[in-house]
């Protein structure tokens, strides 16, 4: 099985405030593995989030989270954040070491959603592969950056694509841990220390 993560970037937001907002997300929505399979009656499908083994690390225009190892929430875990609490969210992922993926919300609405591999499960229309692209301009935009500085990264994956990088000062190419780099073009760096 490969790596299965989760991150977040709460632009705007300080260190103690997410550490609050991730507490009240698990207490109210949050079950364990084996309580997901009775009856389901959450308003979001978040098992097993642990704000005591979640990782923040304060920016200068935000913080970011690593979510513990065995939270499953993705689009649930941020839509519980920026529906409850009227933040900007944007949830990243890594599934099973194959690629990675994020989707942003601004006060309970999606803004916009990348991901490189839609048909990674099965077949998905041509409307569900433009919904999933990624608009650089967007993106830059929220986290006031140049658009040409991300663009590279919202890119659909192919065998040709592969061994390259999207920019000469990337420390990954096209593959799972590109997310980092991403990151840190937006100005949050990826150094969730050990613990």
């Amino acid at each position: 099985m490969g790596l299965f993560l989760q991150a977040a970037i709460m632009p705007g937001c300080k260190e103690q405030e997410a550490r609050n907002i991730v507490r009240t997300v698990a207490e109210k929505y949050s079950c364990s593995y084996d309580e997901q399979n009775t009856e389901n009656t959450r308003k979001y499908d978040i098992t097993d989030l642990i704000p005591d083994q979640c990782q923040y690390e304060e920016h200068a225009n935000g913080v970011s989270i690593l979510f513990n190892e065995e939270c499953i929430g993705y689009e649930y875990l941020a839509e519980a954040i920026t529906n409850e609490f009227g933040k900007i969210i944007l949830l990243l992922y890594i599934y099973d070491g194959d690629y990675w993926a994020y989707i942003l919300y601004d006060n309970g609405k999606v803004m916009d959603q990348f991901n490189p591999m839609p048909d990674y499960f099965e077949e998905v229309s041509e409307e569900e592969i433009q919904k999933s692209k990624g608009n650089a301009e967007i993106i830059a935009k929220y986290f006031h950056i140049e658009k040409d500085s991300i663009e590279n990264y919202l890119v659909r994956w192919s065998d040709d694509t592969m061994d390259e990088k999207a920019y000469e000062d990337d420390e990954f190419g096209y593959e799972d841990w590109q997310m980092a780099d991403f990151m840190r073009k937006l100005g949050y760096t990826y150094e969730f220390g050990e613990e």
